[in-house]
C-alpha cells in the first residue's frame, strides 16, 4: 500500500539538468564494511590499507 504524497509535492522528482545521481558516502561503500567488493580477493591488500599510521 502506498500513501499519496503531500499536496504540491512532485510525484516524480528529477535531478536538475547537468547533475548526476548522488554518490554514496565513504561509510556506505561495501569496501568500508569489509565486503571485499572493491575487486581485491587477497587479505594482503586489506592489511596494507588498514596499516596503523605509526607503522609508517
Amino acid at each position: 500500500m502506498q500513501r499519496p504524497g503531500a499536496a504540491g509535492a512532485d510525484p516524480a522528482p528529477q535531478l536538475p539538468a547537468g547533475e548526476s545521481a548522488p554518490t554514496k558516502a565513504a561509510e556506505d561503500q561495501p569496501s568500508s564494511w569489509g565486503d571485499g567488493s572493491d575487486g581485491s580477493d587477497g587479505n594482503d591488500d586489506r592489511l596494507t590499507r588498514d596499516k596503523p599510521p605509526h607503522w609508517g
